[in-house]
């Protein structure tokens, strides 16, 4: 039986870190009042590599951030399921309803996780923003912010859902994004804490990660963290390589799950980072980690905990706040704000999400101190 020898004040200690609440400030404008472009609207444009959970759930709450602050006509967003390109722009471009954004269909772009499309579609992006037309761009992710963050073009953008952009060279540093035009969200620690909240609590010698073994792929994966708090914990790293961007997502999918199998084979907990394979077989991992009894925590969120993975940070409330927290630059900028002098640094919440029944099937015991600080638990426990 293994037990969660941890301590609620031993836990914040670990990963506790100045939290940002609300929405960046400026002195002496308003910085998220709606205004109008000179009685137009404002046209806004969207580009992302591809489908991905945290893309679609990002965008609902930028939306939801952009109703709340008023730029936006408050109405229920559809329900997508699954990964969907450029989502809810659909609805943005057809059915949204506001005095002072423009949504149009033409203007949203998905390079559709393919090296090739990236590089024709990261030229009409540009050629679209050189035109004139577009005042701001959302560029989800980070290949989207890879090919935004140069002075190709002046257009404010704004970065979001990255995994780690100063090591993709999005930008400078969290203070500073190196160009007036760019601005992004960072936690520079976000990962460091997951990985050592991981350790503190389930204690395991041997750590298993996939990741694709690229200059992308390792960012994705934040690799650099893992491995940084392997040496300083003195826990051995486990590793399987696997192709995540291949077209051939059956192909892609078999291998993930034979990465997993191995791991869990090998190592004594497995960290799930973010990979597209992994979320498309997300329940037949979470089956087979359930069965060979492996500790598992989701560098996603709340989300992989639902399905079965052990743990992860609670990203419920968290979306809402960083939603709120993107849609405030969005509106500063149209206020006047320059991107590179918004705040940038947005900590994740501190927020525990558990699986209870995964808890119990595998033989973990949970004390009482962290089910205190859990903002959402799931399974048998938890009813």
């Amino acid at each position: 039986m293994r037990t969660f020898g941890v301590l609620f004040c031993i836990l914040v200690a670990a990963v506790v870190v100045p939290v940002f609440l609300g929405v960046p400030t400026c002195k002496g404008i308003e910085p998220t009042q709606p205004v109008t472009k000179d009685g137009e609207k404002w046209r806004i444009a969207y580009y992302e590599g591809g489908a991905y959970v945290d893309y679609k759930d990002c965008m609902h709450a930028i939306i939801g951030g952009l109703m709340s602050l008023g730029w936006i006509d408050k109405a229920e967003l559809p329900g997508l399921e699954g990964d969907v390109p450029k989502p809810y722009w659909n609805w943005l471009s057809k059915e949204s309803k506001s005095r002072f954004l423009e949504f149009r269909e033409e203007d949203a772009y998905s390079a559709l996780w393919s090296d090739e499309q990236r590089a024709t579609t990261r030229v009409e992006v540009l050629k679209k923003l050189q035109s004139g037309d577009i005042d701001l761009i959302i560029a989800m992710g980070t290949w989207a912010g890879q090919d935004l963050a140069n002075n190709l073009h002046r257009v404010p953008t704004t970065v979001v859902s990255t995994s780690d952009p100063i090591h993709a060279k999005i930008i400078r540093s969290a203070e500073d994004s190196g160009l007036d035009h760019v601005t992004a969200r960072v936690d520079p620690n976000r990962y460091l804490r997951q990985v050592r909240m991981f350790h503190r609590l389930v204690r395991f010698h041997k750590l298993g990660v996939a990741y694709e073994d690229t200059p992308d792929g390792r960012i994705y994966s934040a690799i650099p963290a893992i491995e940084k708090v392997a040496v300083e914990r003195g826990f051995e790293l486990v590793i399987c390589n696997l192709d995540d961007s291949q077209e051939d997502r059956y192909a892609a999918g078999r291998a993930c799950l034979e990465c997993m199998q191995a791991l869990a084979a090998d190592a004594d907990a497995i960290y799930l980072t973010a990979l597209l394979s992994v979320d498309e077989q997300l329940k037949p991992i979470a089956e087979l980690l359930l069965k060979e009894k492996v500790p598992s925590f989701s560098m996603i969120g709340s989300k992989y905990v639902k399905e079965g993975i052990l743990m992860s940070i609670s990203t419920d409330e968290g979306y809402e706040a960083q939603g709120l927290y993107d849609a405030g630059k969005i509106a500063r900028i149209l206020n006047g704000a320059a991107p590179r002098t918004l705040e940038q640094e947005f900590p994740d919440p501190l927020d525990i999400a558990i699986n209870m029944a995964t808890a119990k099937a595998i033989g973990v015991t949970v004390p009482n101190g962290i089910l205190r600080i859990a903002h959402e638990i799931y399974g048998a426990e938890a009813q």
